[in-house]
């Protein structure tokens, strides 16, 4: 049985009826994100949700997870952002798709979930493959990409190529580099035609296998700057107001946090810190995984919080935040030596 939940209306009745052509004797059963979606569920063989009820969608993910841990999930987006993606990958979801695929795809997506085959690990960081799509024709034209091709492209270029295979939208790359969002797409354009690629997604994946992008990014790692399209993915928006303590020394390290707007002081080295600092990362990675020191809100602050499951997950997956913490917890160690040594 297919499971299919998503808002009743014109859009659920036409999946409902492409899900039943995929065999003569699949059941399809509907649902949406009002009811009580797993009520005799548990003979059902895949699970479609209409992810551009993103909160909704992701919240049954995790709900599949807990009730029926091998079930697996298939996604339909409108729009493939890889900050979105990221999201409905590390909830548990199997595959995505973009809705303005065929309805071939579609079927062809969930036969191959049917199938038993799931989303590999492995390569649950390369935001731009699409793993509904079924185009052999962009599939290997992003194989084909070869390191020969980035020649072709300028410093400038590899520099925004491997921002946007971070996932960072036109507008941040254009903050970082100091550029306008129109030049951001006319560098975009040039790297398009010297990977021949077709669109965000298929240079992202072409990006993944070419060195110089990897060591641009790694050497912004080295830089101390970090691509916050990873993080967004994992994070969670909190707000606390001024005099509210993020956490106290010795507590259990559970959370990594990024500072958005305001100010937080660290008490026991009587610091402030302001936009744009990772906190809590010492804690992750000492040996009873305890706070350091105490973290209180100077001003009313706005920071995004990762769990300390994610924060390493990411830093075992992705070796750019990897190089990111180990330049981040160097420089704080030394820091720290400096000011033992003048005190």
């Amino acid at each position: 049985m297919i499971l299919l939940v998503a808002p009743a209306g014109l859009f659920r009745d036409g999946v409902a009826h492409i899900l039943g052509d995929l065999a003569d004797r699949v059941e399809v059963a509907c649902a949406d994100y009002t009811t009580r979606v797993f009520e005799g569920a548990q003979t059902a063989d895949v699970l479609v949700l209409d992810g551009d009820c993103m909160s909704e969608a992701l919240n049954t993910v995790r709900a599949s997870r807990r009730l029926s841990p091998g079930l697996p999930v298939l996604v339909l987006l409108t729009a493939v952002a890889p900050n979105i993606v990221e999201k409905f990958l590390s909830a548990g979801v199997a595959r995505h798709l973009e809705k303005s695929q065929s309805a071939d795809s579609l079927l062809q997506a969930l036969r191959i979930l049917i199938s038993g085959e799931r989303y590999s690990p492995s390569v649950a960081l390369d935001f731009g493959k699409d793993w509904g799509a079924t185009s052999s024709e962009a599939q290997r034209k992003s194989n084909a990409v070869t390191d020969t091709d980035i020649h072709l492209l300028t410093p400038r270029q590899i520099q925004v190529l491997a921002l946007a295979a971070r996932g960072e939208s036109n507008k941040s790359i254009a903050r970082e580099l100091k550029i306008t969002e129109g030049t951001v797409k006319v560098h975009l354009y040039a790297v398009y035609r010297a990977l021949k690629v077709d669109s965000r997604g298929q240079a992202s994946v072409a990006a993944a296998r070419l060195q110089k992008v990897r060591d641009t990014q790694l050497s912004r790692a080295l830089d101390g700057q970090l691509s916050m399209g990873r993080l967004l993915a994992y994070s969670i928006p909190s707000h606390h107001q001024s005099g509210e303590v993020l956490f106290h020394k010795d507590d259990p390290s559970d959370a990594l946090y990024y500072l958005v707007r305001g100010t937080v002081g660290i008490l026991e080295i009587g610091i402030n810190v302001g936009p744009g600092t990772i906190l809590g990362e010492i804690g992750l990675f000492s040996p009873d995984h305890r706070r350091t020191c105490t973290a209180c809100c100077k001003s009313d602050c706005d920071l995004l919080v990762v769990s300390a499951t994610d924060a390493m997950r990411l830093h075992y997956q992705d070796p750019e935040f990897a190089t990111y913490l180990i330049h981040l917890i160097t420089r704080r160690l030394e820091s720290d030596k400096s000011r033992l040594r003048r005190s």
